[in-house]
């Protein structure tokens, strides 16, 4: 039996299209503020969005027959006939969305048009008006929507953590507010303020309010007008890509979408500038004919159709080609951020200090400046070793100059061979090889894929026994995240722990790190680095492949940091801890960080 469907149910039917997650209720509610004309959006959120979202805007509002009216189907001012279709360009122009919204939360409206003397107030639950009443409000539009999916309990039992949650929310929030720097945005979370923006001069100082200075100092523009396209934006510098995407927009006509074919577009001409896997950041807003581009082939309108989206691929391909040509990826001073800059002031009375502490000649004759004395340390020195590892690779202490170093100990493999042990001399060759003998010749030795592979089994032997050792560090370092990036490291805090991690919430986008991982830099740059690599792998399960993946990020990341002018103890320790790994894991490793010259091979060349 075929049967019409009560208004009640279609709309949770409607809603399952256009309501997915809190993220989408923002998303539509702050769509609307902007076609009313609204100079600032204020969104307060609470519990993620499970228990409250408001908007709040100055916009036109709406008079109270038309306050009524927009939470009845198919119920919009933006169209009035098919031909509006083609040329839309307004935001929150589906009939449905509010109607959606009302069908599956509780929603409060209260509206007030400049030209009124009262406003209205309205609550609406299960698609009914349950009351309408006027009251005292400012123009403008206010909207709560509590307690979503109330009534649809499969719904909210499918969300996810607070944290994810809040990450989709801030995705929407930022896509809108990237789009209108001329416009005032706030978001609030549970009281605490997230975003603050206030109306921006231009569009990178709103990328910089949104997603922070780094990224926006690190920015090439992209500009190019041609009769299918107009091409304006920024795009990430090949230093700045990372490996969880986050910082990629497209919008057509001031809207956000998203374009895998137009992704394409953009990566193309970085392919031999960044490694693979990583993504660069862009900011790419796209104007054409509205008649060329449908806006409504996607229930939550994130995806659009060009009719000549070949040619808008090759003109953005060229495009993005000829900033990174133009471009310069260096250090640089942004002179919209209003930073001052403090300037160290050369001393020319004095002269430079030389490596070996005594006085060199300064720069430009006798001029210059007092150069600050240069640290060397090996992460894998233990000043705490025992005594009963004396029977490790070499001596149990080593005295040079005043400081003592003792044996660390072995954690790989069987004995080397006698004419292995490490009593024999290395050589060290400007801080990038160690030349050392061994059985069948010399090996050299690549400094910085030593270390990297050193800590990588380390760290590859740690979590599979699923014991990490961490190392606390004597002043907790804060650390400044990307959005993205700081919502995702919260909702994992308890997988990064498990990796030798002890990080807490600080606010503002910036996490604490009280404790490390055995032998990894506690300096900001290095977490940083290692808390983006991790984000991109984060939600995955911690099977084999897993393990391998995080102790090659950590090991990777705290390679970056650590020294290559080794002395000649620690050369020893590392060519040492190598061989090691080469005697365990057989000679595949050598075409890592070793190559073996045989001694036929040098009686050749003497």
């Amino acid at each position: 039996m075929i049967r019409v469907l009560p208004g009640n149910i279609a709309n949770l039917i409607a809603a399952g299209e256009v309501v997915g997650r809190p993220a989408s209720v923002v998303k539509e509610l702050m769509e609307n503020s902007i076609d009313a004309g609204a100079t600032t959006v204020s969104v307060s959120i609470l519990d993620a969005g499970r228990t409250l979202i408001q908007v709040i805007d100055d916009g036109c509002g709406m008079s109270a027959e038309d306050a009524s009216l927009c939470f009845e189907r198919h119920a919009t001012s933006k169209i009035a006939e098919a031909a509006d279709l083609e040329k839309i360009l307004t935001y929150g122009f589906r009939g449905e969305a509010l109607a959606s919204i009302a069908a599956v939360a509780q929603v409060t409206l209260k509206t007030r048009r400049d030209e009124d003397q009262t406003g209205v107030q309205i609550e609406v639950a299960d698609s009914r008006i349950l009351s309408s009443k006027p009251v005292a409000a400012p123009h403008g539009c206010n909207i709560s929507v509590s307690n979503l999916f109330y009534n649809v309990p499969a719904r909210r039992k499918f969300l996810k953590s607070d944290a994810a949650e809040m990450r989709h929310i801030e995705q929407e929030f930022i896509r809108v507010a990237a789009s209108h720097p001329d416009r005032a945005f706030s978001l609030k979370h549970n009281g605490r303020d997230l975003y603050s923006i206030r109306p921006a001069t231009s569009l990178k100082q709103r990328i910089s309010d949104l997603c922070g200075r780094d990224l926006a100092n690190e920015l090439v523009e992209v500009s190019n007008t041609t009769d299918i396209v107009k091409i304006s934006g920024f795009i990430g510098s090949p230093l700045d890509a990372r490996k969880t995407p986050g910082s990629q927009y497209f919008f057509i006509n001031g809207r956000y979408f998203r374009s895998p074919f137009l992704h394409k577009a953009v990566c193309k001409p970085y392919e031999k500038l960044i490694r693979e896997g990583y993504v660069p950041s862009y900011f790419i807003f796209l104007e054409c004919d509205p008649t060329t581009v449908d806006v409504n082939i996607h229930p939550q309108k994130t995806e659009v159709k060009f009719t000549e989206e070949h040619i808008i691929f090759e003109i953005l391909t060229a495009c993005v080609r000829e900033a990174l040509g133009r471009g310069a990826f260096g250090p640089g001073i942004d002179f919209e951020s209003g930073e001052v800059l403090d300037f160290p002031v050369m001393d020319h009375s004095a002269g430079t200090v030389g490596s070996q502490g005594g006085a060199q000649a300064g720069y430009g004759g006798g001029s210059g400046y007092i150069r600050p004395p240069k640290m060397d340390y090996s992460p894998l020195f233990d000043q705490f070793e025992r005594q009963q590892h004396a029977e490790g690779l070499f001596p149990d202490s080593t005295e040079q100059g005043n400081v003592r170093y003792t044996t660390p100990s072995r954690s790989y493999g069987p004995p080397l061979e006698e004419e292995e042990a490490s009593g024999a001399n290395v050589l060290v060759l400007e801080g990038k090889v160690i030349l050392a003998p061994v059985r069948e010749g010399l090996a050299v030795i690549d400094i910085k894929k030593a270390q990297e592979a050193i800590l990588y089994h380390k760290y590859f032997e740690f979590l599979s026994q699923e014991h990490f050792i961490s190392q606390r560090s004597l002043y907790p370092q804060q650390v400044a995240l990307r959005s993205d990036i700081y919502s995702i490291v919260l909702e994992h805090i308890e997988s990064i722990s498990q990796l030798g991690f002890d990080i807490r919430d600080f606010g503002d986008n910036t996490i604490i790190v009280y404790a490390v991982p055995d032998g990894f830099p506690a300096d900001e740059e290095a977490l940083k680095e290692v808390m983006d690599n991790l984000a991109a792998s984060l939600d995955r399960e911690l099977d084999g492949d897993r393990i391998k993946s995080y102790a090659s990020t950590l090991a990777a990341s705290a390679t970056k940091r650590l020294s290559h002018n080794l002395n000649a103890v620690q050369a020893r320790m590392i060519a040492d801890q190598v061989l090691v790994l080469r005697a365990t894991y057989g000679p595949d490793l050598a075409t890592r960080c070793i190559s073996i010259i045989s001694t036929e091979e040098l009686e050749k060349k003497v």
